[in-house]
């Protein structure tokens, strides 16, 4: 939840400030932005230790366009001009022995991706990702993400084609998926997710933006979802669903429809890791809460006790 992006304890360095981004100044954004990239195949608490550990002056290269832009217009390599180049001439990689960052398309090149991608501390080509998010931003003809949102608005006149089409632009970067383009966007546009600090919450169709992962995929194969396994198609189908649920029976402040809320209660039901990490889950009390837990839920629950053979 974008709280836990304004929190120095949480994410180090990255922390954006909470003012800033109200205000939806561009750099608060693009922090925000190549914070929640990283949030992608490993643990979140795996991912918090990272960006905690990270040095404030590493922290602050890595989460600034103008300052990765600079880094790519003074560079002697061509493969980081753009973000085609940079997904298709450019094969950062890590050394298997050394676990520096390396290449093969240019290796005498000290450059700032091989840098960047031992700071990020994930797969050999990570590196890439601020970078390219910066070079996504330039080539939209936005000066900043906050000029790419009043294109975007200008350009468009139907809130969800708005939503759709901030989606298909943050997705031309490097390993920003529709799953890292729908975290980041409902944090920036949904009201019940961010309290407060939502900059594009007026004339989008936030509703649009459900995160789709395994979490949320074990959860949908636990009630016989039987649809294709495209993007669209889960996200399509966790809109509807949400569509037969009041939010505002279990809080009044909430939105009645919000699909995000819905999706985000499927991911953390299903997640072992997080709920081991939060201490008031029903997990640390188990087998007591299990007893009136509803059977529906109960069978699903992946942190349920084992029940005895004759069971």
């Amino acid at each position: 939840m974008v709280e836990m992006f304004c929190e120095p304890s949480r994410v180090g360095s990255f922390a954006v400030d909470r003012l800033a981004l109200r205000a939806g100044d561009g750099r608060a954004l693009f922090r925000l932005l190549v914070a929640t990239a990283m949030f992608q195949r490993r643990q979140d608490v795996q991912i918090l230790r990272i960006l905690q550990g990270m040095g404030a002056s590493d922290a602050a290269e890595i989460s600034d366009a103008a300052k990765l832009l600079a880094l790519v217009d003074d560079s002697d390599c061509a493969n980081m001009r753009t973000t085609q180049a940079l997904a298709e001439a450019c094969n950062l990689d890590k050394d298997p022995q050394t676990r520096k960052g390396c290449c093969s398309a240019n290796p005498s090149v000290n450059c700032h991706l091989k840098r960047h991608t031992v700071l990020l501390k994930r797969y050999g080509h990570f590196g890439k990702v601020p970078t390219s998010i910066a070079l996504m931003v330039r080539e939209s003809g936005a000066e900043d993400l906050s000029g790419l949102h009043r294109l975007v608005m200008e350009r468009e006149r139907d809130p969800l084609a708005r939503a759709q089409a901030l989606e298909r632009e943050l997705s031309r970067a490097w390993r920003v998926s529709q799953k890292i383009a729908s975290m980041f966007l409902s944090m920036v546009t949904n009201p019940d997710l961010s309290r407060g600090l939502a900059p594009w919450s007026q004339g989008i169709d936030w509703s649009y933006y459900v995160v789709v992962d395994s979490n949320v995929d074990l959860f949908l194969a636990s009630i016989g979802y039987k649809g294709t396994g495209t993007y669209d198609a889960r996200r399509d189908f966790v809109r509807e669903l949400a569509r037969g649920i009041d939010l505002t029976e279990f809080d009044g402040a909430l939105q009645s429809y919000n699909p995000r809320l819905v999706q985000q209660a499927m991911y953390l039901f299903m997640s072992i890791a997080n709920r081991r990490a939060a201490e008031a889950d029903c997990m640390h009390l188990a087998p007591i809460p299990c007893v009136t837990c509803p059977s529906a839920v109960r069978r699903r629950c992946p942190a349920r006790p084992a029940l005895p053979a004759s069971q």
